[in-house]
């Protein structure tokens, strides 16, 4: 079965969207909150709740079905752990932050890295000469992440699933509601938590783009969730109540979304890079990305002693 001319065998598209910059954008029944339940009666929708968080690039994107408590307690507890986890991602890719600004990076071996979305200029101090490995064009080094839980990392992934999803298919995730309901105790554990990063070479998302791929057929997952920034994409499922039926057989292993460049870029690029992931853990967690890149030129400079 081909959807949108991306092949994903059993699953069919149900909802897709860019959101970037630009005029606001809404989505959702207004004044009842689809996660707590409650209208304006009992709280308050003076907030505007972005579908996808802002350090992901969107900044057009609304929510009208988001309460201002929902709002506030997501962005205290889950969506941190997300924006820890795609730093180096939206970093490398010059994916403007809420401030609209790109996030610069630095850990123990680099003082700050920056790429300037405007130029693709990337300047980068190191605190470590040897943290830059490089051979003619060719560059590599290694990024560490601030620690974060994959668990709730997962969770703000669901949670972005849930925004974008149209009204009529939000019965279809009454359990993932539940368990991001911050009224609720419902806890969800589904191991393995599998989330698939892709890297893409050679392509720069300029907006967020995101997809929700569902299957009838009595097999986990039902439903896939892919979204993709800068030059990177994430892919994980989202719990339905499907998931928890009788006779259902547990598949956790998920399908790459195919590559549709040409064989020219891929030629010129190379091929995606997917590297699965579980993220199971409640754990505080971290873990370095690997960063191989090509540059037309690169330039050293020495800092001149202070």
């Amino acid at each position: 079965m081909s959807v949108d001319g991306i092949r994903l065998g059993e699953f069919q598209l149900i909802e897709s969207g860019i959101a970037g910059a630009g005029h606001k954008r809404y989505i959702g029944e207004r004044f009842i909150c689809r996660f707590c339940g409650r209208s304006r009666e009992s709280v308050d929708f003076k907030k505007k709740a972005h579908a996808i968080p802002e350090f992901l690039g969107n900044h057009q994107l609304i929510l009208n079905s988001e309460c201002d408590s929902c709002n506030e307690y997501f962005g205290n507890t889950i969506e941190p752990h997300l924006e820890k986890y795609t730093h180096p991602f939206r970093t490398l890719t010059g994916v403007t932050n809420k401030a609209r600004k790109t996030p610069k990076h630095c850990d123990e071996k680099i003082d700050a890295l920056q790429f300037d979305r405007h130029t693709n200029h990337m300047t980068v101090v190191l605190n470590d000469d040897v943290a830059f490995r490089h051979h003619d064009n060719h560059v590599s080094w290694v990024m560490q992440r601030k620690p974060f839980v994959p668990y709730m990392a997962y969770k703000a992934l669901c949670k972005i699933a849930a925004s974008v999803a149209n009204d009529r298919y939000l019965p279809l995730f009454k359990p993932t509601l539940e368990w991001l309901n911050p009224l609720s105790t419902r806890e969800l554990s589904i191991s393995p938590t599998v989330v698939i990063e892709t890297l893409t070479p050679g392509t720069r998302y300029t907006s967020c783009v995101y997809r929700l791929y569902f299957r009838n057929t009595n097999t986990f997952p039902h439903c896939l969730f892919w979204i993709a920034f800068g030059s990177y994409a994430l892919m994980t499922f989202v719990p339905t109540w499907l998931d928890f039926g009788a006779g259902v057989v547990l598949q956790s292993k998920l399908p790459y979304v195919p590559d549709i460049r040409s064989e020219e870029e891929i030629a010129r690029f190379g091929q995606q890079l997917h590297t699965e992931r579980d993220f199971s853990s409640r754990e505080l967690t971290s873990f370095s990305h690997e960063v191989h890149m090509r540059f037309e030129s690169i330039e050293e400079e020495a800092i001149p002693p202070e």
